[in-house]
């Protein structure tokens, strides 16, 4: 689910923080990470794509690195901040704390759970089945577009302040 998680991570950034100089593309990395990271590692060893990068340990150690390992008041530890806080809301959108196993890992155990059926073959019935998963992709849909209207994202010098910047008038 691309489009949820980034629209979840820009509304909620967006609204929770109001930081204008804040670079909205490390957000959107951080919203992606999860997936990016634990699809090739869950399929091809747990049949699950929701195994170490989904859980609450990953992220902690994650901004713990950038806190001790960044320049206290340097560009670098904004932005891999605002890419751990796009992480965190990367769980929040999946609900991922209703899999125990896998957020609390591993305080919860080592081992994450493993779906009885092949991971693409259940994804494609996923995909056919499940309205949620359509219904949250609408919505982040909606939600993108809403916001790249009203932040002038048409306009070619708006569109080339944020690639070159990842700041939003």
């Amino acid at each position: 689910m691309i489009l949820w998680h980034l629209g979840t991570a820009l509304f909620g950034f967006r609204w929770v923080f109001r930081d204008p100089e804040a670079d909205l593309r490390w957000l959107m990395l951080g919203a992606l990470a999860p997936d990016v990271l634990d699809l090739p590692i869950g399929v091809l060893v747990y049949s699950s794509s929701e195994v170490f990068a989904h859980s609450l340990a990953a992220v902690m150690v994650v901004g713990t690195v950038v806190l001790v390992s960044t320049d206290r008041r340097g560009r670098a530890r904004r932005n891999l901040m605002v890419m751990t806080a796009g992480w965190l809301i990367h769980l929040l959108a999946d609900g991922i704390w209703l899999e125990p196993a896998v957020f609390w890992w591993p305080l919860a155990g080592w081992s994450f759970p493993a779906e009885a059926t092949p991971f693409w073959q259940a994804a494609w019935e996923r995909a056919g089945s499940d309205v949620w998963r359509w219904l949250a992709e609408g919505l982040g849909l909606l939600y993108l577009v809403w916001l790249w209207r009203s932040a002038g994202l048409r306009s070619p010098e708006v569109r080339s302040r944020f690639m070159t910047t990842g700041q939003l008038s």
